[in-house]
């Protein structure tokens, strides 16, 4: 048996930021109509400061809720929370996105 380093895990944490980088990216370039519903979703969970917060749902980020299942398929945001009269969205890596969305565009 053999001891991986220590150091893999940030190596692998590393690999898999700039891979969601990747999937941003050619997400906003195929759908750029996407591009300020992620600001919103990065700024309200940024704005958040309890830790009883749910995420937010498609009014908070001005879209149809339909329009959210593509971000969800594509694996960028998930379903937090989801009850009979309202369904809460967290993104996956709000980090990742946050950096992609403050990149400039040529």
């Amino acid at each position: 048996m053999t001891l991986q380093p220590l150091s893999k895990g940030k190596t692998d944490s590393a690999t898999s930021s700039e891979a969601t980088k990747a999937k941003v990216r050619s997400f906003i370039e195929k759908f750029p109509e996407y591009r300020k519903t992620l600001i919103l979703a990065a700024a309200h969970e940024d704005a958040s400061n309890s830790n009883s917060y749910r995420g937010w749902q498609w009014q908070d980020v001005e879209t149809h809720p339909t329009k959210l299942i593509r971000l969800i398929t594509e694996g960028i945001a998930y379903v937090n929370f989801k009850s009979r009269h309202a369904s809460n969205y967290l993104l996956r890596d709000r980090g990742s996105v946050k950096e992609v969305l403050l990149e400039k565009t040529p």
